[in-house]
């Protein structure tokens, strides 16, 4: 057993960390944010050793990014619609939201055809859990409640990759964010009022 842990420590530590910070989104706590930020720390390591660079990538993304939200949270404490609640998508904005996941995924599928070894369905794997992250980090950060339907297919998805990656650690946390990220759902819609 000590030998287990001392060979997966780096993703036992990441799991705890996006256990706990899976906690504090679900209760829409600015302290999620800092443990996004030391959960992002591990996972650039974890997804760099498990070949899947496009989620290293959204890593170091999500740790510069949760630095933003926290900034966004911490002093511009009013979202678009002058509220300090969690709210659902502004009208009009899915379009935007859409636009943007398939841009990036063309992106980033591009640059993985270009620069990865992984098969196929891996790289457009990566790349479109990529491209959900990186709009539903941006998303959250306005508050809004819809993130979480962006973040449920890029957890199960990751979740997928990772096993088949074979970081059974990793992917048994991801499986844990996909059923979190429903609830998460749920509870944000509740904040709304819904």
């Amino acid at each position: 057993m000590l030998e287990f842990i001392e060979h997966n420590w780096v993703s036992i530590v990441g799991s705890l960390m996006g256990i706990i910070y899976l906690w504090l989104e679900y209760k829409a706590n600015i302290w999620m944010w800092a443990a996004s930020i030391a959960m992002a720390a591990f996972y650039i390591y974890i997804f760099y050793d498990t070949g899947l660079y496009a989620s290293m990538c959204i890593y170091i993304y999500f740790f510069g990014a949760s630095v933003y939200g926290w900034l966004m949270w911490l002093f511009r404490s009013k979202n678009e619609v002058g509220d300090d609640v969690i709210v659902r998508i502004p009208q009009g904005k899915w379009m935007t939201v859409l636009s943007a996941i398939l841009l990036i995924w063309a992106v980033v599928y591009a640059i993985l055809l270009l620069f990865s070894n992984n098969n196929g369905l891996i790289t457009l794997g990566d790349s479109l859990t990529t491209s959900l992250n990186i709009v539903a980090l941006w998303m959250v950060s306005r508050k809004w409640a819809d993130q979480w339907l962006l973040l449920i297919p890029a957890n199960f998805i990751s979740s997928i990759l990772l096993i088949v990656q074979q970081d059974i650690i990793s992917g048994v946390m991801f499986s844990v964010f996909f059923i979190g990220s429903i609830y998460g759902f749920r509870k944000w819609k509740s904040l709304c009022g819904e």
